[in-house]
């Protein structure tokens, strides 16, 4: 992307990477961390990773995947809109989820319980544990080799951004907070939220009576008047909801930064000024805590998580055994998490499956 056509507070170019490289005549620097990303194998892996529903629910539901594609694509197009370095936003937002386990965030709260005593787990350092050592793909130095922007980007927890700094080598400092970073984890929010209804309207085969009798603001504006069956009215849902949040969240940000200096703002400021408007956020709660009360907390989807949550429970306590990992063994239960965090929803059951004597888990 052209620097004339950035604004002040985007990044213009890349610090480097801690690993220097040769320039590439065709590519910048943040379109070779989008292929670095795309080509790994933590990227493929997350088309088995459940999002919300298993994949054994049906073929249609998201994935850590088709949900990593969305938040980019809306990443990036809202990047383009605030003058922002759309590569680099993108980038983020590609590797966002790397560092997730199987199972979806059950498999986060059992790898936390079992990792407590060396600091549980959080999905975020796994992040950057991922594209820092885990892929390997050089014999020259660990990991993916990304550019410090990027990996910046990746780093939203404290925890993370320790790591980030131990790692690379550098000083409390040095990190910088890019607004790319912050348009990617607002992308990542209006993402999953969005696309988790449609997910809840087709896991439950609501009608389009039944979702206009939903306490929905936001959704009953969003339905068609008219749709030939209720698969297509929720499609329209979707799709007109995702456009109602991605163009509010452009014109209020908009409108927020040409209020603190336009394209000359502060980069930390910003960063403060991007969000969707109060009316819009206000529906946007409203939809994510209808979700949390209704989808996320579902007896049936509890009871088909808790399947994978044992096999993890089955596997950590198998391979603890293989390995005699002494209890105090910090490392060795890092590299054990390492192992089962990596792994798809269908490679766990599968292994603990072989772990209870060929039974599934």
């Amino acid at each position: 992307m052209p620097a004339r056509s950035l604004a002040a507070y985007a990044v213009h170019a890349s610090r480097g990477r801690r690993w220097p490289v040769s320039p590439d005549p065709l590519r910048g620097e943040f379109r070779r961390d989008i292929g670095r990303i795309l080509y790994s194998k933590a990227f493929r892996r997350l088309a088995f990773k459940t999002q919300v529903f298993s994949p054994e629910e049906g073929d249609h539901y998201r994935n850590r995947l088709t949900h990593t594609l969305e938040t980019a694509q809306i990443a990036r197009v809202v990047a383009g809109h605030l003058s922002l370095n759309e590569e680099l936003a993108e980038a983020i937002a590609l590797a966002h989820d790397l560092g997730h386990p199987p199972f979806g965030h059950q498999g986060e709260h059992v790898l936390d319980r079992l990792m407590a005593a060396h600091g549980g787990f959080d999905h975020n350092l796994q992040n950057l544990r991922v594209v820092a050592l885990i892929e390997v793909k050089s014999d020259d130095h660990p990991g993916l080799n990304l550019t410090y922007e990027t990996l910046f980007g990746v780093a939203k927890s404290e925890a993370a951004r320790t790591f980030l700094i131990g790692a690379c080598g550098l000083l409390p400092g040095d990190f910088i907070a890019s607004v790319e970073a912050r348009v990617a984890d607002l992308a990542d929010d209006l993402a999953y939220t969005a696309h988790d209804f449609d997910d809840y309207a087709r896991y439950h085969g609501l009608s389009l009576d039944a979702m206009h009798a939903l306490p929905l603001g936001m959704i009953r504006r969003c339905l068609p008047r008219h749709a030939s069956s209720e698969r297509i009215a929720s499609s329209a849902c979707v799709r007109n909801l995702v456009a109602t949040l991605v163009t509010d969240l452009i014109r209020t940000s908009q409108a927020n930064l040409a209020a603190i200096g336009g394209e000359n703002a502060p980069r930390a400021a910003a960063r403060e000024a991007l969000g969707l408007s109060p009316e819009i956020e206000a529906e946007f709660r409203e939809l994510a805590g209808f979700l949390a009360e209704h989808m996320y907390f579902d007896a049936n989807l509890k009871a088909e998580t808790l399947r994978g949550a044992q096999a993890l429970e089955t596997l950590f306590e198998a391979e603890r055994a293989r390995r005699r990992l002494d209890p105090s063994d910090r490392e060795g239960h890092l590299a054990l998490c390492d192992y089962l965090s990596g792994m798809t929803d269908r490679y766990a059951l599968r292994l603990a499956g072989v772990e209870n004597g060929g039974h599934p888990a």
